[in-house]
């Protein structure tokens, strides 16, 4: 349920995750309903793109956990543009950690 949340909130179909993640657009939906397990690389994969940590969509309970936005417009990304996001929201994310360690608020 997540997995499908953070996807609609980014605003790409799920033609378009299935083309990153090199699967069929029914696999992503199986993904997305738990009707089938997801590879620990595809799921850090989806969250790099979505913007979370891998832990949140491992998690059960609802933490407040910020995501990492970026504005741009989905109906016109390429399959590359949507490469590029990806590895952007993940850059941002590790900024964002490293910024958190070195002021002590992470340990």
């Amino acid at each position: 349920m997540r997995l499908r949340d953070a996807r609609k909130r980014m605003g790409v179909t799920q033609e378009q995750v299935a083309r990153l993640l090199g699967v069929k657009r029914s696999e992503v939906s199986y993904y997305e309903t738990g009707r089938r397990p997801i590879s620990l690389g595809k799921l850090a994969r989806l969250a790099t793109l979505y913007g979370y940590p891998v832990d949140y969509f491992l998690r059960t309970d609802d933490p407040d956990v910020g995501e990492v936005a970026v504005a741009f417009r989905a109906e016109d990304l390429s399959d590359e543009d949507l490469e590029i996001v990806a590895w952007a929201k993940g850059l941002i994310a590790d900024i964002a950690e490293l910024d958190a360690v070195l002021k002590g608020r992470v340990h």
